[in-house]
């Protein structure tokens, strides 16, 4: 048996039947890949944000950006307190400037939960001594798309990102037919 290495990163995981996020960034909470499986490829289609998600250098897929007065302020530069809430839920503490951010990326499952979903629940609070105007935005860049069954294979096809008449934005290959969009 060839044993399996450990991460370069202690990478914050959490999913469900349908989604895998198995590389959310434990400096930032961004998410680096997300995995929908697919039964007709028998494996995981995975976006991620570069081809080298795995050690965490490239762009993320999605990324919490903050905004207070205007100004960008990065989410915890000194790093974020993490916990995992009910065994799998993967929850954060950090500031973004004066503002107290907490967290939770998970994606929802259950009776209910008839479309496959990422959800990043946040609480913020100003804990300045004057009010703030915040701004939260979600960044991010699509890299790299791969089928995975057991290891991975790049799609040949180019990368589309666009966005929707109702403001939604798609994630997929240019290839017909496609596998997958998220």
């Amino acid at each position: 048996m060839i044993p399996t290495p450990l991460p370069a990163l202690p990478w914050q995981r959490t999913g469900n039947h349908w989604v895998s996020l198995p590389c959310i960034h434990p400096r930032d909470g961004s998410i680096h890949v997300l995995g929908v499986l697919h039964r007709g490829a028998r494996g995981a289609v995975e976006f991620a944000g570069h081809e080298r998600f795995a050690d965490g250098t490239g762009p993320a897929l999605a990324r919490l950006a903050f905004t207070v007065d205007g100004t960008a302020q990065p989410l915890a530069p000194n790093g974020l307190a993490w916990e995992l809430a009910g065994e799998w839920l993967p929850t954060f503490t950090g500031s973004a400037g004066a503002v107290l951010v907490r967290g939770t990326v998970f994606a929802p499952y259950g009776r209910d939960a008839d479309t496959a979903g990422v959800v990043y629940a946040m609480s913020l609070e100003n804990r300045g001594a004057a009010p703030v105007r915040l701004g939260v935005a979600l960044e991010g860049e699509l890299g790299h798309r791969q089928l995975r069954v057991r290891s991975a294979s790049t799609f040949a096809d180019p990368h589309r990102a666009m966005r929707t008449a109702d403001e939604t934005v798609v994630l997929k290959g240019t290839a017909l037919p496609g596998l997958v969009a998220l």
